[in-house]
C-alpha cells in the first residue's frame, strides 16, 4: 500500500509545482485512463499599431500536460493506449481558430517498477508533429515521458528535454520525499 501512495504524493507535488503558470485540473478521467492531474498552459500575444483598437496580429500557444500513475510494470501497449487517448481527446482543448500557433502535447507516466531497454527506447523517440490546416493554423507536438521514481530519472524525446526540466530539478533535488 506504500507504493501507490508515493506516487500519489510525488504527482500532487508536481501539480502543485504547475499552479504557478497552468490551469491544473486535478482527479480527471481521459478514457479509461485515470488522472491524478491535467495541466493546460495558455499564452496570447499580440501586436497593435497606433493604438489597441488596430490589432495588426494575435498568436496563441499552449501546453497540455497529461500525467497518469503506473502502479504496475509498464508495457509497451499502456504507452500506446495512453498516447492514443491523449490524441483523442486533445482537440477538446485546443482553441479552433487561426491565430492558433502552436500547441505542445506531453503525456507524462509516473511509475516505480524497473523499466525495459525496450520502453525507454521507444519513450526516447517518441515525438509526433501535426501541422493544423498545412500549417496556416499552427501546428502541434507530441512527446511521451515516463518519470522513474525507483532511480529518479525522466525519460523524453531530446526535443521534449526543454518543456520537463523543472522535473528533472525536482528529481535531482534531496529534498524530495519520495
Amino acid at each position: 500500500m506504500q507504493q501507490p501512495n508515493k506516487l500519489i504524493r510525488f504527482a500532487n507535488d508536481l501539480a502543485n509545482k504547475y499552479t504557478v503558470f497552468f490551469d491544473v485540473y486535478r482527479d480527471e478521467r481521459l478514457d479509461e485512463f485515470s488522472l491524478p492531474f491535467m495541466a493546460i498552459y495558455r499564452r496570447r500575444d499580440e501586436r497593435y499599431m497606433l493604438s489597441k483598437k488596430i490589432k495588426v496580429y494575435g498568436v496563441e500557444n499552449q501546453q497540455l500536460i497529461f500525467t497518469s500513475i503506473s502502479e504496475e510494470k509498464l508495457t509497451s501497449d499502456y504507452l500506446k493506449r495512453f498516447q492514443q487517448a491523449i490524441e483523442k481527446n486533445m482537440f477538446e482543448y485546443i482553441p479552433d481558430n487561426d491565430e492558433h500557433m502552436s500547441t505542445i502535447v506531453l503525456g507524462i507516466t509516473i511509475t516505480d517498477q524497473e523499466l525495459d531497454g525496450k520502453i525507454i527506447k521507444e519513450v526516447k523517440r517518441s515525438r509526433r508533429l501535426k501541422f493544423l490546416k498545412f500549417g496556416f493554423h499552427g501546428w502541434i507536438e507530441m512527446y511521451a515521458a515516463v518519470i522513474n521514481l525507483k532511480n529518479r530519472t525522466l525519460y523524453v524525446h531530446p526535443k521534449g528535454k526543454p518543456f520537463l526540466s523543472s522535473i528533472q530539478k525536482m528529481l535531482k533535488e534531496e529534498e524530495v520525499k519520495l
